[in-house]
């Protein structure tokens, strides 16, 4: 991702992004019940992920007198995020565990990841709030990963929040949720929904100011003249 186009997305709402994805054919992209631990916090970052699978009492050391079996952990996961990648999980939706607590996410910040989205529950909420990090999961809980899930992967294609996710798709989020744009259409989607935002900016004046909907929302051809002609002003 460019620079131009991570400056774009940080100026720019999740709620501009699924427009510019409906235009160009993308019904939803918007992760599902899925919202931030701070809600003033955004995201952006190209995505690194983890796909999980039900954990098994002989496999995960459950049992009294077993271990569990060797194999990729969330340790290991995190410990690979690259620097500016968001850490995106494949929880399977599942509530009653967490895939992250404050020490892992302080782990995250420190190695310089953009932040985390899981399907899945984070615990240590307080710790999470005071690290900083975007972080956006489907809620809190008090119990710990193994308990329910298995890691199983990581860089690979996955489900989050029933959206497919693909290793560097961009992750874009906000108060309003995260959404998913495919690599190879990001740049365009950025520097339109750029655009989009200050228009929409300068029709929002208007409507402030007293103006009608009708002509201005959506905006007439006019109207539109006008908002170009105040650009090449500036």
């Amino acid at each position: 991702m460019s620079e131009a186009t991570y400056s774009a997305f940080c100026r720019t709402g999740t709620t501009t992004v699924a427009s510019q994805l409906l235009k160009r054919g993308y019904r939803d992209q918007l992760v599902q019940g899925v919202g931030p631990v701070v809600d003033d916090q955004k995201l952006v970052g190209a995505a690194w992920t983890m796909r999980t699978i039900p954990a098994r009492e002989d496999t995960e050391g459950l049992w009294p007198g077993t271990t569990p079996e060797s194999g990729l952990s969330l340790f290991a996961v995190v410990e690979s995020v690259p620097r500016g990648a968001v850490l995106v999980i494949d929880a399977r939706r599942d509530r009653r565990t967490a895939t992250g607590g404050d020490i892992l996410i302080e782990r995250l910040k420190f190695k310089g990841a953009a932040g985390i989205v899981t399907d899945g529950c984070l615990r240590d909420a307080d710790g999470i709030r005071k690290a900083g990090l975007p972080s956006f999961s489907v809620g809190s809980t008090a119990n710990v990963s193994r308990n329910h899930l298995r890691v199983v992967e990581q860089d690979v294609p996955i489900g989050c929040g029933d959206t497919a996710v693909y290793p560097g798709d961009i992750i874009v989020g906000d108060a309003d949720g995260v959404i998913v744009v495919p690599a190879h259409c990001a740049d365009e989607v950025a520097q339109d929904a750029n655009e989009q935002e200050m228009l929409e900016e300068f029709l929002a004046e208007k409507i402030r100011n007293g103006a009608p909907l009708h002509g201005i929302y959506p905006p007439s051809a006019k109207v539109r003249a006008e908002f170009a002609g105040q650009r090449i002003e500036r």
